[in-house]
């Protein structure tokens, strides 16, 4: 009887085992090639004029702040704006994630280096108090993770897929730097 459970037991544990299946191991370079096929279609169907950065990020400049020269921004900087985000087709036009408010003081803000790297990257296109669209490809955003957004209807969660290319417009309200207390005891 004893040796029958054990292998009643052995069986289970080898089919439970067999069961088991490992995802295939994320490829960023397909995925890039992907993400490009897709943003390059949406992109020409919508006739949108958009510039490609060396990363695969689309992006145009509607307004850009005052000033001139390059523009930076630190790791702990935080960034206070507000945007509209979208995935592009299918789907495109509804808006899965976006600030709560139409207002600029009561925009939420960001610390720059927890932003997604797409906006990391697509920020540096402009200064505070411009505009810009980003089309984000996935490897830049939440690659193959699913993420929840904002609540949907009902305050349903949202869900975007693995492997998502956003669409943002995003307004730049202001950069607020961190002051670095005096060490030197002067």
């Amino acid at each position: 009887m004893l040796k029958s459970k054990i292998i009643l037991l052995f069986i289970a544990a080898a089919c439970s085992f067999a069961a088991c299946k490992t995802e295939p191991a994320y490829d960023q370079a397909t995925q890039a090639a992907i993400d490009e096929g897709l943003i390059k279609q949406f992109v020409d169907d919508s006739n949108i004029v958009a510039t490609r950065s060396l990363s695969g990020l689309y992006y145009k400049v509607i307004k850009d702040g005052p000033g001139t020269g390059e523009v930076q921004y630190d790791p702990t900087d935080t960034i206070i704006m507000r945007y509209v985000g979208r995935r592009i087709p299918p789907n495109s036009n509804v808006v899965y994630d976006s600030t709560q408010t139409v207002v600029d003081s009561q925009a939420p803000s960001f610390i720059y280096n927890s932003l997604i790297i797409g906006w990391q990257e697509g920020l540096k296109y402009i200064r505070p108090g411009g505009t810009i669209r980003l089309i984000v490809p996935s490897t830049l955003a939440y690659q193959n993770r699913v993420v929840s957004a904002m609540p949907g209807p009902n305050n349903t969660a949202v869900f975007l897929p693995a492997n998502t290319i956003l669409d943002f417009n995003i307004k730049l309200i202001k950069v607020k730097k961190i002051v670095q207390p005096n060490t030197t005891g002067q």
